[in-house]
């Protein structure tokens, strides 16, 4: 590699570690990535340490010269087809398949990759509050009225995610809807199980990624980036008690529900 390519190749490499943070891959995945692709780029003393929402890397180029680099990720959405295009790269870049420009192309394709339509989204919120709520013993009646709350879930967070208005808020107002459409829709027919419906439309909403991708960031010993998962876990999981909660208090104030 050429010596005024150092920076290009840093720049490569912290962009692909960015790419699989912001799209809802491992810290241990981002870093291991990483550090193949510095070892395929030919890159000395590379060192990095990767956090949940950001990244510190440095290296030293051929005639001796240091170079650190640091990354903020704030926002993290969820789209394992970025993180797995990366992870193909870092693996053609190792074998030797790519040079640095070839590199860098199939990086912005793979940071280009489109997200799911949002008719797909509020399909599948659909779907899924449907069957959720059949999972946990719903009939026909609570399929519905769970189906329905999943697609008002689905816009609340579209429309909000469009304003970035925080995740917390958001979560609020969409579990609070939800669980008062449950409760309207049992204050004119009484054999509705609410629980049922409710829970069934909640569980679009639970943070089950950062939970999960918590607790094997603690596995993995990287005990900083873990703790940051599951505490984003955690205020998620508030938010959505919370809008539960507002919901059911309205609820009984209109005469929902009695106590």
């Amino acid at each position: 590699m050429a010596g005024n390519t150092f920076e290009q190749r840093m720049d490569l490499i912290l962009d692909a570690g960015q790419t699989m943070l912001e799209n809802g891959g491992e810290v241990f995945r981002a870093q291991q990535t990483m550090e193949i692709m510095a070892r395929s780029l030919q890159l000395q003393e590379f060192h990095v340490y990767v956090l949940t929402n950001g990244i510190f890397a440095s290296a030293r180029s051929d005639n001796g010269d240091g170079l650190s680099m640091v990354r903020h990720v704030p926002l993290v959405s969820i789209h394992l087809g970025r993180v797995e295009a990366v992870n193909e790269l870092s693996r053609e870049l190792a074998q030797g398949q790519l040079d640095l420009p070839r590199a860098r192309h199939k990086l912005e394709d793979a940071r280009a990759i489109g997200s799911t339509p949002p008719r797909a989204e509020r399909l599948a919120c659909v779907v899924g509050s449907a069957c959720f709520a059949f999972l946990f013993g719903g009939a026909w009646a609570e399929m519905l009225v769970a189906a329905v709350a999943g697609l008002l879930e689905s816009v609340v967070c579209q429309q909000f995610g469009k304003r970035r208005i925080n995740r917390i808020f958001t979560d609020i107002i969409a579990a609070g809807l939800g669980t008062l459409w449950a409760l309207g829709v049992s204050f004119f027919l009484p054999t509705l199980d609410v629980n049922t419906a409710t829970i069934g439309a909640l569980m679009v909403l639970t943070p089950g990624v950062a939970l999960t991708m918590g607790i094997r960031d603690i596995i993995n010993a990287d005990y900083l980036s873990g703790a940051i998962r599951l505490l984003d876990a955690v205020l998620i999981a508030g938010s959505i008690a919370c809008g539960v909660v507002l919901a059911w208090l309205a609820g009984r104030g209109l005469g929902a529900i009695v106590w």
